[in-house]
Formats: structure tokens, C-alpha cells, sequence
């Protein structure tokens, strides 16, 4: 079943509910968008047209007297002071602006140069923010040689445990003191 001019749609506007007809919302569309659809032989008849409203459509078959149609069709909208290409047989000639960056480095910073730009300066991280290594924190992690997983967290804790000696104190040459190891020759007994 397909639309009909005469078929009623509901509009709710500011909580009130109203009815309109399929030929009203044609009419709004009409108004702003244009309804115009032109097929044409080529530019020198696209541009002959008059009476075209804001939004209308031309298909023109052959568009070779457009300098961006090297052959074959094109579909033209008119913006009301000039026609827009929006679609060719070929394609649509798109230019993409560009620059060439490069990268100047800097023992507290690095640049991105940018070619057409604002170059854009990298800082070094921080313990807020990311940011580069700097060669001193390079220097530092070069001196870690990992070769299989180590939990850390389990590290520190083992090295914090507390120490205990084997023998009783009065025994023991090995005196201990929170972390530190001492030896005391007062505690070695005579050998039988």
C-alpha cells in the first residue's frame, strides 16, 4: 500500500494534537528543499535553465563542459547562486588537505612539526599526566632486565616480612634488629 496525498498524518505541536494531509507535508517539503528534477543534454543546457528553485535537481547526460567531467554523466543540485556537483559517472572529485609532519626530538620535550600547521609539542609524562620518556627515565628502565613474570606487589611484600633466626637468642651468634642482621661472638658457646 503506498502514500497518498490524501491520506491524514498526525502533528503533535505544543501538546496539541493536529491532522494534515499527505499533499501539506509534500507542499512544506516543496517549499524548502525543491522539487524540481531536470534531465538535460549537456552544461550549456543545465545553464539555460530558468524558474529553478532552491534545492532542485539536474541529471545531465553528457557533463564534459563541467572541467571536473572528463566524460559521462553528472547530477548537479542548485544552492540558489550556483550549481553543486554531488554526483558524476566518474566519481566525485574530492580534495583532501594534507600536511607532511615530522618529528624533532628534545631531551625534555619532542615537537610534531607540522608542514601548514600549529606544530604540537609533546611534553614529558609526568605522574599526572602522559606524556614522553625522558633519557633519564630511559637510563633507569635500562638497568631492569626481566626475563619472566615478576608480581612485584609479592616482591615487596616478602622483602618487608620479618626476619627471624633459626636458634634462641641466647645461642644464636646472629643477632637480628627490625631488618638489620648483626653477629655477636658472645653468643658462640665453647665446642665440647
Amino acid at each position: 500500500m503506498g502514500l497518498q496525498t490524501s491520506d491524514h498524518f498526525p502533528i503533535s505541536r505544543a501538546g496539541t494534537l493536529y491532522k494534515v494531509t499527505g499533499s501539506d507535508i509534500i507542499a512544506l517539503i516543496q517549499a524548502n528543499v525543491g522539487t524540481g528534477e531536470y534531465e538535460v543534454a549537456n552544461i550549456a543546457a543545465r545553464n539555460a535553465l530558468t524558474g529553478v528553485s532552491l534545492g532542485d535537481r539536474v541529471f545531465v547526460v553528457d557533463a564534459t563542459g563541467d572541467a571536473t567531467v572528463s566524460s559521462g554523466w553528472a547530477i548537479y543540485v542548485w544552492r540558489g547562486a550556483a550549481w553543486t556537483k554531488v554526483a558524476e559517472e566518474e566519481g566525485l572529485d574530492v580534495v583532501v588537505g594534507g600536511c607532511n609532519l615530522t618529528y624533532t626530538a628534545g631531551a625534555s620535550n619532542g615537537i610534531v612539526v607540522s608542514s601548514n600547521g600549529t606544530d604540537a609539542t609533546l611534553p614529558a609524562a609526568d605522574g599526572t599526566n602522559a606524556g614522553l620518556m625522558v633519557p633519564a627515565q630511559f637510563s633507569k628502565l635500562g638497568f631492569i632486565a626481566v626475563t619472566q613474570g615478576v608480581d612485584l606487589d609479592a616482591m615487596e611484600s616478602a622483602s618487608h616480612a620479618a626476619v627471624t633466626t633459626g636458634g634462641s637468642a641466647s645461642t644464636n651468634p646472629i643477632v637480628v634488629t627490625g631488618q638489620a642482621l648483626t653477629f655477636s661472638i658472645a653468643n658462640l658457646t665453647t665446642a665440647p
